[in-house]
């Protein structure tokens, strides 16, 4: 625990160094509300105790004045104070996010797999949210509120050394009450913060999915599946409130008229024998009735704390993540001979193996096609060889290096890959196209859509190249998409293109123009293709059939269609004429 806590104390304090300048301030002008507050009764004392005795008008207006001056002062530091925390916590949530979304950058791709996206936003924004209250208003309180009672023990024990140890045992003793009872009641902060998380995922996930769930008038459901768990998250807080108010409020409630009555029964007479002024006696009653408020706000405060750790804690644990390159090695990839599966064996759990001792060689400047039905490790080769895994045995090589041992990200520098499922971001065609990157010229683009024949319907668009796509190229056609993915392929130059299953959302139209740009866009190129449709593999220089994991059958179109009767079954259910063969 002591680790932990060292390490929740370094992360913070790392992120609070780099703000020196908001974190000096907000602490000097905390130091002047606290003054502030503790030095207030103490004019009201002298006023009591001085002034209105001797009559003296002008000494009554002077601390009356200085008072009012106090007040004022404390309004405006507490104002100050407020503007350079919320500063602080500001940028102190700003960098935390920044760093997060750079980690996010460099994990694998198994990470991602395993964390639904209504988790990760949950994550990157309820967590660092809860941070930024910590350096905001919450630290604020805390500060000032021990401070405070700081300065009320200190002028009590100088006057009252007996009434002070009381005062401190007495609010040590509600502080323990509060903690204990927060401590009770922490599960359900967590349910909360778990339903939270749910609500966003489920959310994520409906908005992602909205034209399914309009197209299977599944709508209804969609409201009562997240109306349920807004429900059970309303009930949860709701219960959670009213212990908090209903602990809180009776303690204060009870506390300020406890020490009001108590002072008067112990130093009621003192003040009617005249061996303790009436103003000492009005300074212990405003500080014994101002105690309970900062006890309160400590014990909110190291509450929400305590909500922050934890969130700081599952930051903290993703920042701990190695990104992806700590894996592989540092010496650059170079592509002269060819690429090379040894006795590949890979699994996503335990021993229940997705691929089993698979080789092949790439050589280099030849078309590989990759064939077989859904679920034979086709997509699993092409993640390991784009490098977003590692084979569990077996060695995929290099020119007779093994990948592993080389800079992953200038091997995936040299990889033009093309999905089924297109991504396209918020943006112009253009930017899509070269992935905002300024450095491809338009000119190149330009080109990559001659090549891949989809200049004509970019040119069709609203604003030709300039047309923004809304998200996920909503738009756009299947085919469209497929046709910008070409196109940003061969932007980046490729020596590797990788089309998986590239051509299965193209008609059968635009099938051909892409087949015909096909020969001159992976002329002098390596290539692997995966596809169901097989008129995209048949020039392809080897044919490797998969079937559960293992490649049962290579060869090239040719020698399968006469040697292999499943790939034989296969072509002739496409309608593919014999007399291509």
């Amino acid at each position: 625990m002591k680790a932990h806590n060292s390490s929740y104390t370094t992360t913070v304090l790392s992120y609070v160094a780099s703000e020196k300048r908001f974190a000096v301030t907000g602490l000097l002008t905390m130091l002047a509300i606290a003054a502030g507050r503790v030095v207030q009764p103490l004019i009201l004392r002298v006023i009591i105790d001085r002034a209105v005795p001797a009559g003296d008008t002008g000494l009554l207006f002077r601390y009356a004045g200085l008072y009012l001056l106090l007040v004022l002062s404390s309004g405006f530091f507490g104002y100050l104070g407020s503007i350079q925390m919320a500063k602080l916590g500001l940028a102190v949530v700003t960098k935390i996010k920044q760093d997060l979304f750079s980690r996010f950058l460099r994990l694998p791709v198994s990470y991602f797999d395993a964390h639904p996206v209504g988790e990760l936003m949950a994550r990157t924004e309820n967590d660092t949210e809860k941070i930024r209250d910590l350096f905001s208003s919450l630290g604020l309180t805390l500060v000032v509120s021990l401070l405070m009672m700081g300065g009320m023990f200190f002028v009590t024990a100088l006057i009252a050394p007996t009434l002070s140890l009381a005062m401190l045992a007495v609010a040590a003793g509600f502080l323990a009450i509060l903690l204990f009872f927060y401590k009770r009641i922490v599960g359900l902060y967590e349910s909360s913060r778990s339903l939270y998380a749910s609500i966003v995922a489920k959310l994520t996930e409906f908005v992602q999915g909205m034209e399914i769930l309009k197209a299977f008038n599944r709508r209804p459901w969609a409201e009562d599946s997240l109306d349920e768990t807004g429900r059970k998250k309303r009930d949860n807080d709701i219960k959670v409130s009213l212990l908090e108010f209903s602990a809180s409020s009776a303690l204060e409630a009870m506390a300020g008229p406890f020490f009001i009555v108590a002072l008067i029964l112990l130093y009621g007479e003192k003040v009617a024998a005249g061996s303790m002024s009436l103003g000492t006696l009005l300074l212990f009653i405003e500080y014994g009735a101002s105690l309970m408020r900062p006890v309160l706000d400590i014990a909110e405060s190291l509450r929400r704390i305590q909500q922050a750790k934890a969130s700081i804690h599952r930051i903290s644990s993703t920042m701990a993540l190695e990104p992806e390159s700590s894996a592989w090695g540092v010496k650059p990839a170079v592509l002269e001979k060819e690429i090379r599966f040894d006795s590949v064996w890979f699994s996503y759990r335990g021993e229940d193996w997705i691929l089993k001792d698979i080789s092949f060689n790439l050589p280099k400047g030849s078309t590989t096609a990759i064939v077989g039905s859904s679920g034979s490790g086709k997509s699993t080769t092409i993640g390991l060889l784009c490098g977003f895994a590692k084979p569990q045995k077996g060695y995929l090589s290099l020119d007779g290096n093994d990948l592993g041992h080389l800079d992953l990200e200038s091997w995936r520098r040299k990889i033009g890959l093309v999905l089924q499922d297109v991504y396209l971001f918020p943006g112009t065609v253009l930017d899509n196209i070269r992935v905002f990157n300024d450095k491809i010229s338009l000119e190149r683009v330009q080109e990559a859509l001659d090549q891949v024949r989809a200049s004509e319907f970019v040119a069709s668009l609203p604003e030709g190249i300039m047309t923004n796509l809304w998200e996920r190229g909503g738009n756009l056609s299947a085919g469209e998409k497929q046709l910008l993915a070409f196109a940003r392929a061969l932007c980046a130059d490729p020596e590797l293109v990788i089309l998986d299953e590239a051509t299965s959302s193209v008609d059968m139209e635009k099938e051909e123009k892409i087949r015909a740009s096909l020969a001159t866009l992976l002329k002098g190129r390596t290539s692997v293709i995966v596809a169901h449709r097989l008129s995209s593999v048949i020039h392809a220089d080897q044919i490797l059939f998969f079937s559960q994991g293992r490649i049962v059958a290579r060869g090239t179109h040719s020698q399968l269609y006469q040697d292999f009767p499943e790939y034989k079954e296969l072509v002739d259910r496409q309608f593919i004429a014999r007399n291509n063969v």
